[in-house]
């Protein structure tokens, strides 16, 4: 009620400014209410950047390539929608502009690299994923490992483009080094769970929670065969602040469904 009042009240002001049919009084009362209401949506926005999320790694399946990457990331918008959660995307770099054109859900990148503009070919350059309509990047997935060297210029890179970073890691010692480099999120999957039938919630609960211990103030994200709600809900018992999911999502008959699942246990 008191949201709709501030919302009324501050279009009923931006009106009366322009028409010269408010007194100086009413002028005050409203120009409170459009302060509250500014504050109050501020608050709110925080809130949802805080929430438990799941990424959605479309890695470079034929189910997530091209149109059916359209179409997928379209999925997900619409579960997370109807669930009310957040969801971010992460198709293969050639596809980052189309999903972009088409879905309203944050999307990053599979990869990016440290360069800056130049003679680097086949590199990943931060600043053309912003313009392709990337927000941030994940790096050192076990299907792409690179040095802890590279691994903190890229940080560093991102730090200064304004690009979320999220930094994969194998074992809860790996977690506790890449933490101290300061990624936006630090995700632990151990390489012999990812595309397996067998969670890291279920498999390993106590690195996890090691693993939560070792990220310190970096938000940690969990992955490697995470497939259904308890899943979730036992990651996040733990102290997980999201998922990373592939598979479970990408081949499965119903997508949207699956992701609905998940994030019944957020």
């Amino acid at each position: 009620m008191a949201v709709s009042i501030f919302f009324n009240a501050y279009h009923t002001f931006s009106a009366a400014v322009l028409l010269e049919h408010v007194s100086q009084d009413d002028a005050v009362y409203i120009h409170l209410y459009k302060h509250y209401y500014i504050s109050w949506n501020l608050d709110n926005h925080k809130k949802q950047e805080a929430q438990k999320m799941i990424l959605i790694n479309f890695k470079t399946y034929e189910q997530s390539t091209g149109n059916n990457a359209v179409a997928l990331a379209k999925q997900c918008e619409e579960a997370a929608v109807e669930a009310g959660k957040k969801a971010i995307v992460v198709p293969q770099t050639v596809d980052i502009f189309r999903v972009k054109q088409a879905c309203t859900l944050p999307i990053y990148a599979q990869h990016a690299d440290e360069i800056d503009f130049g003679s680097h070919t086949g590199h990943m350059l931060i600043q053309g994923l912003k313009q392709a309509g990337a927000e941030g990047t994940i790096i050192n997935h076990s299907e792409n490992r690179i040095s802890m060297e590279k691994i903190g210029m890229i940080i560093e890179k991102c730090k200064e483009r304004d690009f979320k970073v999220l930094v994969c890691a194998q074992d809860p010692e790996e977690v506790g080094e890449i933490s101290k480099l300061a990624p936006d999120y630090v995700a632990y999957e151990p390489p012999e769970l990812i595309g397996g039938d067998i969670s890291v919630s279920s498999a390993k609960p106590e690195l996890i929670t090691e693993s939560v211990e070792k990220a310190g103030d970096i938000p940690l994200i969990v992955g490697a065969g995470v497939k259904n709600t308890e899943d979730v809900e036992i990651g996040k018992k733990l102290g997980a602040e999201g998922i990373l999911v592939a598979s479970g999502v990408v081949k499965a008959e119903n997508p949207k469904e699956a992701v609905l699942q998940l994030m019944k246990g957020m």
